[in-house]
């Protein structure tokens, strides 16, 4: 008589769901055997079935979702609008105009990708036949459990350990009861797993699946979270401990071991020599960056993928986040906003480090086309937004505009100073994006009352108010791309006067831009986010006395690897490692400081701020921001009363030409502010940096303790 595994059962079918329209209601023809998923191809299958149920922030995932794929974790259709970019600074649409947070309750679906790990790496050594490949694919099933219990951690604090497939007792479900570990002990073994994977997976690996080099690549990432939830989590949120268990919480005695194993794990990644930053294109450094995901699938950046194709599972986010003139359907969902924008260099700042394009005179400065502004800046900016007046999907050239100045102003004469409030902290509470500096225009808001401007209350593609020249020359008010502004009818244009670019195929064609077609890969670990934990663990390292570890100066090292980074950008360089220093950071309000690029980026220190300014320049817009404001635990104070704020172009009628598209050419200026739309005041709240445990699930295991927050 075979036996059957259950679980495997359960798993295979899982998978086949996954793969195909299959009604599981419909009863099997035939029954799974041990058999069938002990031996290479069964193994494998079971394998998908896992990483096909990990819980990855990529394109499917949505935090407002509803979808059963990983427990809600996943929109099932592909589409995907609600994402917790939206709640960092990196960007915002119309959406997501409040604060999205991560979707809760992740954990059921959790345990059961936990189980089927535990399941393979208690069964496999039963069966000698496999010995040989039997190791490797121990090591993976740890991996995936690791990967799993540091998705919960991140957001429960410690767990319990479940290392064995549980079976139910009939006559005693107390069986499965399993109280949680310490905050500590969760990290412990989740890094013990991690290394065990490291220890005895193969270098290589098919594409989607880890290898040693993924492994350490997570590890550096979970040991840096551990380390930082030490260091800095009791300053914020009070530890939580219930009959003598640490289960919020890590003593700051921890914290250097934990910025050892990340640094370490890091170094192993680079010691292989299997990955580097991409550089491709000699002297194009946009290219290079920009081709990180447009190639991704070919180039040695990427680390671990997961795939996308016809056949297995789609999504939407060429469709969903392109310009809507770019796409058939969906669109406008991608607006960065300018308070991110301002960390890259190469554009004008005042001492605060916010944009302020003005002369010596304190007026706007007039920029000869579109483009002109963006010449300079650094190129890893670039290669992340779409630039106004260049040409995309085919040769549809992007028109941003948020009004034009009447022909009767003459850009070679006529100047003017600010008119509009740039810093939402200035708006005292003013729910209007369209705030006025009273104190140069004390009557009204001039562009408002369109004593100098015309704009449009039109949707701008289908505007049906073009301005019109003396000449007869007709011209968007507002751009066919926007942004949009206060009082127009509903559009779908950029919020803040930007459309991102990461991830997006600009090459696909209008006509092709439909939801559900999307394949590319989604990027879940490259190489120059190992650089850059491997330089905060440094920094964090030598500023608690750490200054040399295992043969390498600290500081030095997170110069190299800083720099590295930006090199490969065309950022500015770090002259030495001085600059990493213990320096205040630059602050714009709450905290006394220097004052300068950066601000936006709350640090302890100037050299932390450095790196995570970094961060927030390099790893936007892929998931990871969200959970680096929670782990440095200045979520609460950096996104507090805070106001999205969006860059407005303005162009002077008089002197502009029209192409044969009707979009025109002609002279800019730019006016920084609180964005129009989008307009709300967000905040973070200090309860949100752990998350309850789930109510079914207290119910369910009397021994599982509650979090301080619930």
């Amino acid at each position: 008589m075979k036996k059957i595994h259950l679980i495997a059962v359960v798993l295979l079918l899982s998978l086949s769901w996954l793969t195909s329209c299959v009604d599981l209601d419909i009863t099997p023809t035939s029954i799974i055997t041990e058999e069938d998923i002990y031996n290479e191809n069964g193994i494998k299958a079971y394998m998908a079935g896992m990483y096909n149920y990990l819980p990855m922030e990529d394109f499917k995932y949505d935090t407002n979702s509803d979808g059963q794929i990983g427990g809600g974790y996943y929109v099932t259709n592909g589409i995907s609008v609600w994402n917790f970019w939206n709640s960092t600074g990196e960007m915002v649409n119309r959406n997501n105009t409040n604060l999205p947070l991560h979707r809760s309750g992740y954990w059921q679906s959790a345990f059961q990708v936990i189980r089927r790990a535990n399941t393979l790496i208690n069964n496999l050594p039963k069966y000698p036949e496999l010995a040989a490949q039997s190791e490797s694919w121990i090591g993976e099933a740890k991996f995936i459990r690791a990967y799993v219990y540091f998705q919960l951690a991140k957001r429960y604090g410690g767990l319990p350990k479940i290392f064995e497939a549980q079976m139910l007792d009939p006559n005693d479900e107390s069986t499965l009861w399993v109280a949680r570990e310490s905050h500590t002990a969760t990290y412990n073994f989740i890094l013990q797993d991690l290394d065990e994977a490291i220890e005895s997976m193969p270098e290589t690996n098919e594409a989607g699946r880890a290898n040693k080099y993924v492994a350490a690549a997570i590890k550096s990432r979970a040991a840096l979270h551990a380390a930082t939830t030490a260091r800095y989590g009791s300053m914020k949120f009070q530890d939580w401990a219930v009959d003598g268990v640490l289960l919020q919480g890590i003593p700051q005695d921890k914290a250097n071991d934990y910025f050892k194993q990340a640094w370490d794990a890091a170094k192993l990644v680079e010691s292989g020599g299997r990955y580097e930053l991409h550089r491709a294109n000699v002297g194009d450094k946009t290219g290079n960056y920009a081709e990180v995901w447009e190639k991704c699938d070919e180039n040695k950046e990427s680390i671990w993928l997961r795939k996308f194709d016809f056949n297995m599972s789609v999504h939407s986010y060429n469709s969903i986040m392109a310009p809507p003139r770019m796409c058939t359907e969906g669109g406008d969902r991608f607006n960065p906003t300018l308070d991110w924008v301002e960390l890259f260099d190469g554009l004008p700042l005042d001492e605060k480090g916010n944009f302020s394009a003005f002369d010596e005179d304190g007026n706007y400065i007039v920029y000869d086309n579109s483009q002109q502004l963006w010449e300079s800046v650094e190129p890893r900016l670039r290669a992340n937004i779409l630039i106004p007046g260049n040409l995309y999907k085919g040769g549809i050239k992007l028109d941003v505009r948020a009004g034009i100045i009447k022909e009767e102003y003459d850009p070679a004469v006529d100047r003017f100073k600010k008119f509009t409030v740039d810093d939402g902290k200035e708006r005292q509470g003013l729910n209007s994006g369209s705030v006025w500096n009273k104190a140069e225009y004390p009557a009204g808001n001039p562009f408002r009352e369109r004593t100098i401007f015309d704009w449009s209350t039109q949707p701008s593609a289908t505007q049906n108010d073009p301005y019109v020249r003396s000449d007869g020359v007709k011209i968007f008010k507002n751009g066919l791309d926007g942004p949009r502004v206060t009082g127009t009818t509903s559009t779908s244009n950029t919020v803040t006067g930007f459309f991102g670019r990461k991830h997006l195929n600009i090459t696909l064609p209008k006509s092709e831009t439909v939801n559900n077609t999307s394949t590319q890969s989604w990027i879940e670990a490259r190489y120059a986010e190992v650089l850059l934990n491997r330089a905060e663990a440094a920094i964090e390292l030598a500023q608690d006395g750490v200054t040399s570890y295992n043969g390498a100066n600290m500081l030095e090292d997170a110069f190299n690897c800083i720099n590295d980074i930006r090199d490969r950008a065309g950022a500015n360089l770090l002259t030495n490692s001085a600059e990493l220093s213990t320096e205040p950071a630059y602050t714009r309000w709450a905290n006394p400081g220097p004052k300068g690029q950066g601000a936006f980026v709350e640090a302890p220190n100037r050299a932390l701020q450095i790196v995570r300014v970094e961060r927030y320049k390099e790893l936007a817009f892929e998931s990871k921001i969200y959970w680096d404001l929670l782990r440095w635990f200045t979520y609460d104070t950096q996104i507090k009363q805070y106001f999205r704020r969006g860059l407005y172009p303005i162009m002077y009628a008089k002197g502009a030409t029209v192409d044969e598209n009707g979009i025109p050419s002609g002279k800019y200026i730019y006016d920084a502010k609180s964005a129009d739309e989008a307009a709300g005041q967000v905040t973070f709240s200090v309860n949100n940096y752990y998350e309850g445990i789930p109510t079914n699930e207290l119910k369910n295991n009397p021994l599982l303790q509650k979090n301080r927050n619930q």
